[in-house]
């Protein structure tokens, strides 16, 4: 399934480039994360809870920076195992100066299988959990607390 979307966020590309690249902030983008573990630079990994419908349990995912092009653009990949379901995730981010900041216009690659998938309607909701994410660079950024 294939998601996207541009939001504006009043910082230089260079400063969201930076925030983005770097493991320990990214981390904090992601909902609900119980474990995390940063491999080096460019490698980490999390466990993080999920919840679809009745269906609840802990997905562990393994993070990778890719296709880096400073200050412009980062893929981050994602594989990932948990609730008898495989998750793999690739979220690419092109930030676009802009007079007020930076245009982030990203998107995302999902790719779901096992129990998960089989809920149907509700895989929806792992859309909104990678909307999240991405979304959560804004508010990180400019400082505004999480609802």
């Amino acid at each position: 399934m294939k998601i996207s979307d541009r939001f504006i966020v009043a910082v230089d590309r260079e400063k969201v480039y930076k925030f983005v690249t770097e493991p320990d902030n990214f981390i904090k983008l992601i909902p609900d994360v119980q474990k995390y573990e940063k491999v080096d630079e460019r490698n980490f990994k999390t466990v993080f809870k999920i919840g679809l419908g009745m269906i609840k349990g802990n997905i562990s995912m393994s993070f990778r920076y890719e296709e880096l092009n400073p200050p412009s653009s980062v893929k981050v990949v994602g594989h990932g195992s948990g609730m008898q379901s495989t998750a793999d995730l690739t979220i690419s981010l092109n930030l676009n100066p802009v007079q007020d900041g930076t245009e982030v216009a990203w998107d995302a690659d999902i790719l779901v299988g096992g129990l998960v998938a089989s809920v149907g309607s509700r895989l929806m909701e792992s859309t909104t959990k990678v909307r999240e994410i991405v979304e959560n660079i804004k508010t990180a950024l400019e400082g505004k607390k999480k609802k």
